[in-house]
C-alpha cells in the first residue's frame, strides 16, 4: 500500500467531497456555539490569532475522527465486508446529518425556541469530570460528532474502506484509513477557524449568512439522497430537461436510434453497455435500452479512481457495488418497465440514467 498516495488523496479529492457533508456538520456545531458565546457576551471585539474557543472544537473533532475511523480500518482488515454499513443506513445517516443542518440554521435564525436543544452537552454524570478535565465542555459536542462520522462516510471514504478491506491486515486496515483521515484534516480545519474567524470579524452578517449556508449543504445532501433513491422529488427528476439529454423518440424511429446508439451493443439477444468510472463521473451519463430484453451492464475503472463516483448505485435494479481503484465488475437484469432510471454514487453526487423504450 502506498500510504503517501493515501495522503494525498484525503489532501485533495478526499478532503473537498468530505467536507460537504462532514465540513457541514463542524461548520453547524461551531456556529451554534458562537451564537451562545455572542449572546452571553464573552467574546470581545478583538479577533485573536490563536484561541482555544477555535481551535479546540476543531482538534477535538479531528482527533476522535482519527480514532473512530482507525479502529473501522483495523476492524474492516480484520473482518472485511462484515463490518460496513449497508447502503439504506448511510442513507439513513445522510439524511439525519442533513437535518441536524437544517435545524441548525434554524437556530441561527431564531426561527424557534425547539432549535436551541440542538447544543449537545455531556451527560450529567460526566458533566464535572469533564469540565475540569478540558476546562470547557464546549469540546463535547465536536469530539462526539467527529467520532460518529464514520456513520456518515463520503465516497473517497468509502473508497478508502474498499482498500482496508482488501488489504487482509488490521495493521493495513488501520494505516489506509489514518492516512487518509490525515490528509483530510486541513480542509477540515480550514472549514472550522474559518467558520469560528468569520464569526468574530463579521458579526452581524455572521448568522444569516450562516444559516444559508448550512440550508445549502442541507439540501444538497438530501437531494443527493433522493437521487441514489431514484425519488421524483430530487431536483434531477424535478427538472427533466437536465437528466434527458437525449431528444424524445418517436415510434417510427425508436428501432433505428436504438440499432445505432454507440453505448449499447446487442449481441445474442443481450444488450451490452459499459460505463467507465472516473474521479469526475460516469461516461456515458445517458444511454437507452429496449424493454424485456436483457442488459449486461459492465463496470470498470481503470488508472486508479479514487472518488466517489466508485460507489456505483443503480437502485431500481438493485445493484451496489463499491470498485476497487482498478477494477471491473458485471451485472445482469432485465428491465420490464419503460421509463427513466437513474444511477449515481452512494452520496448523489454523480449521477447518470438510462432510459427503457
Amino acid at each position: 500500500m502506498n500510504y503517501w498516495l493515501i495522503f494525498f488523496t484525503g489532501l485533495t479529492s478526499g478532503g473537498v467531497t468530505c467536507a460537504a457533508m462532514q465540513g457541514g456538520l463542524l461548520a453547524g456545531i461551531i456556529a451554534n456555539q458562537k451564537r451562545e458565546e455572542t449572546e452571553k457576551n464573552l467574546k470581545s471585539t478583538k479577533v485573536n490569532s490563536f484561541d482555544l474557543a477555535d481551535w479546540g472544537p476543531v482538534a477535538a473533532f479531528l482527533s476522535t475522527k482519527l480514532v473512530s475511523h482507525i479502529i473501522l480500518g483495523a476492524l474492516m482488515g480484520l473482518l472485511g465486508s462484515r463490518v460496513e454499513l449497508s447502503l439504506s443506513a448511510r442513507l439513513f445517516f445522510q439524511t439525519l446529518a442533513a437535518l441536524f443542518m437544517f435545524a441548525t440554521a434554524m437556530n441561527l435564525l431564531d426561527v424557534h425556541p425547539i432549535f436551541r436543544r440542538l447544543a449537545f452537552q455531556p451527560p450529567k454524570i460526566f458533566y464535572k469530570w469533564i469540565k475540569k478535565s478540558s476546562g470547557s465542555t464546549s469540546l463535547f459536542a465536536p469530539a462526539l460528532f467527529g467520532f460518529f462520522t464514520i456513520l456518515i462516510p463520503c465516497g473517497v471514504t468509502q473508497a478508502m474502506e474498499v482498500l482496508a478491506i482488501t488489504s487482509g491486515s488490521a495493521l493495513s486496515g488501520a494505516l489506509i484509513m489514518g492516512s487518509f483521515v490525515l490528509g483530510t484534516a486541513p480542509m477540515f480545519a480550514l472549514v472550522g477557524i474559518a467558520t469560528a474567524k468569520f464569526s468574530e470579524v463579521w458579526r452581524t452578517y455572521f448568522l444569516r449568512t450562516a444559516a444559508v449556508l448550512l440550508i445549502g449543504m442541507a439540501l444538497y445532501s438530501v437531494n443527493g439522497a433522493l437521487q441514489v433513491l431514484d425519488s421524483p422529488y430530487s431536483i434531477q427528476r424535478l427538472g427533466p430537461k437536465l437528466v434527458r439529454l437525449l431528444p424524445p423518440y418517436t415510434s417510427s424511429s425508436q428501432t433505428k436510434k436504438f440499432v445505432n446508439d454507440p453505448n449499447v451493443k446487442l449481441e445474442d439477444g443481450v444488450q451490452k453497455v459499459t460505463i467507465s468510472i472516473a474521479n469526475s463521473g460516469y461516461s456515458p451519463k445517458s444511454f437507452r435500452v429496449q424493454k424485456d430484453v436483457p442488459v449486461e451492464l459492465t463496470l470498470e475503472t481503470k488508472g486508479g479512481v479514487y472518488s466517489c463516483a466508485t460507489a456505483f448505485t443503480f437502485r431500481a435494479f438493485n445493484i451496489s457495488d463499491l470498485l476497487k481503484p482498478v477494477d471491473s465488475k458485471v451485472h445482469t437484469f432485465t428491465p420490464t418497465k419503460k421509463g427513466i432510471y437513474t444511477f449515481t454514487c452512494s452520496m448523489g453526487m454523480y449521477s447518470g440514467t438510462m432510459e427503457v423504450i
